[in-house]
């Protein structure tokens, strides 16, 4: 189970059984091996997982770098998280709400919801918008803030958004598409919020080294 990824904090780190299923048997009831052939006592309120992911061996998990609890799922003898669903998390230099809509962007992603997941990107980007007190994307580009090749990726994500937003009936948007245009957003983001915050940091940090 060392392999898992926490959905909680991201992290691979050890992870302590904390249920199984079947009569409610306690985790540290069971050597380790026993659990790759226990499922595990599930809530109602995820009971939809079942019909999902086959039925297969599940464990409730705590992990050892965060505290929190999730589930994982073993499926021909591989271990993967389903609750919650796992998504990437977004840089905490990021503000609200821009950072809860890129964060369910992703999350639209990681449950395929490609399309959704675009229209999500677009309330980011006006999210943004605002925040830097401008109009559009170009004028960020005008004022230095962004490079024009990082306007010429976030103009592509805003083209898509609108795609398949006003379409009656848009082309599926495949799984490669979003996955390149959320790389976009991303990119837009860190150059705008992300680096510029890192790097304040570092010359801080320097000047304080210095002073020493």
């Amino acid at each position: 189970m060392s392999k898992l990824i926490c959905p909680h904090c991201g992290t691979s780190t050890s992870f302590s059984p904390i249920m199984l299923k079947g009569r409610g048997v306690l985790a540290e009831d069971l050597d380790s091996d026993q659990i790759h052939y226990r499922e595990v006592a599930l809530p109602a309120f995820i009971d939809e997982v079942y019909m999902i992911v086959q039925r297969p061996c599940y464990a409730i998990l705590a992990c050892q770098d965060c505290g929190t609890w999730f589930v994982a799922a073993e499926h021909y003898g591989e271990w993967t998280a389903v609750y919650p669903i796992p998504h990437k998390p977004t840089a905490e230099e990021v503000p609200e709400p821009i950072r809860g809509e890129l964060e369910e962007a992703n999350l639209c992603f990681a449950i395929e919801a490609y399309i959704g997941s675009l229209l999500v990107c677009k309330t980011a980007l006006i999210a943004m918008q605002r925040q830097q007190e401008v109009s559009n994307l170009k004028e960020l580009k005008d004022k230095g803030i962004i490079s024009k090749g990082l306007y010429k990726q976030a103009d592509e994500v805003r083209l898509w958004a609108n795609m398949v937003g006003h379409e009656d009936s848009p082309e599926a948007v495949t799984k490669e598409d979003c996955e390149q245009l959320l790389t976009y957003l991303e990119a837009l983001l860190n150059a705008v919020y992300v680096e510029p915050k890192r790097l304040a940091k570092l010359a801080q940090k320097r000047e304080k080294l210095k002073k020493k």
